[in-house]
């Protein structure tokens, strides 16, 4: 995934940023071969170190450190930061992504989460704004069944992973989440990370629209 798809933005967003004037075309001169390749690795070099130097820029006050991001940025990042298309705000903002990812991927929500939502496939979750939503940045938990916190209590009949045994209320989790004895009621309200809703039968589903101002692509 490119630094664009983590941060939602298209390519022309981005204004130029001049930092290598060196990386401007200069007219070919005649050489040896070997000096050419020589004098390419240099400057190979010499980019990696100025991109690590600007990587250590935009990794200050994160839990992250510069090789963990230049190992999350693809090619053609790193192309596009060579060529001046991205600065270096924009790597801060794709550190601090990979930060907040990280942290819920291990089902921390971030600050300015606060807004309780409901996501189609994720159920209530907590998000930047009220609201229901086909998808969310939470999504990407749930396929990778990792856990999900919740904004509140839910019922355990409600979930997919609630499997009835042969009685009208009673069963147990598929995911092995603390239970009685005799099973969970269906009707039992809990806050569980592993909740995930039944599928919706009403196929004219749709959101309640949401503030112009929160249509912005995820992850914010």
């Amino acid at each position: 995934m490119s630094w664009r798809e983590t941060l939602g933005v298209t390519p022309s967003a981005e204004p130029p940023y001049a930092h290598n004037s060196q990386n401007t075309q200069k007219p070919l001169e005649k050489g040896n071969c070997a000096d050419i390749a020589d004098s390419a690795y240099r400057d190979s070099e010499q980019e990696n170190s100025k991109l690590l130097e600007a990587l250590a820029d935009a990794c200050q006050g994160l839990d992250i450190t510069p090789a963990e991001v230049k190992q999350a940025l693809a090619p053609e990042d790193i192309a596009d930061w060579c060529s001046g298309t991205i600065s270096t705000d924009t790597l801060a903002a794709f550190a601090r992504s990979l930060v907040q990812r990280r942290e819920m991927d291990q089902g921390k929500r971030p600050d300015h989460y606060t807004e309780q939502a409901t996501c189609k496939h994720c159920g209530p979750i907590w998000l930047w704004f009220a609201g229901e939503v086909l998808g969310c940045p939470w999504c990407w938990n749930r396929v990778a069944d990792k856990p999900i916190p919740r904004p509140s209590s839910i019922h355990c009949g409600d979930c997919i992973h609630f499997e009835r045994i042969d009685h009208p209320h009673l069963g147990h989790c598929a995911k092995g989440e603390p239970e009685a004895i005799a099973g969970l009621w269906d009707t039992d309200r809990r806050c569980c990370e592993r909740f995930l809703p039944k599928p919706q039968q009403d196929n004219n589903y749709q959101p309640r629209p949401v503030r112009a101002e929160t249509k912005s692509k995820f992850p914010k």
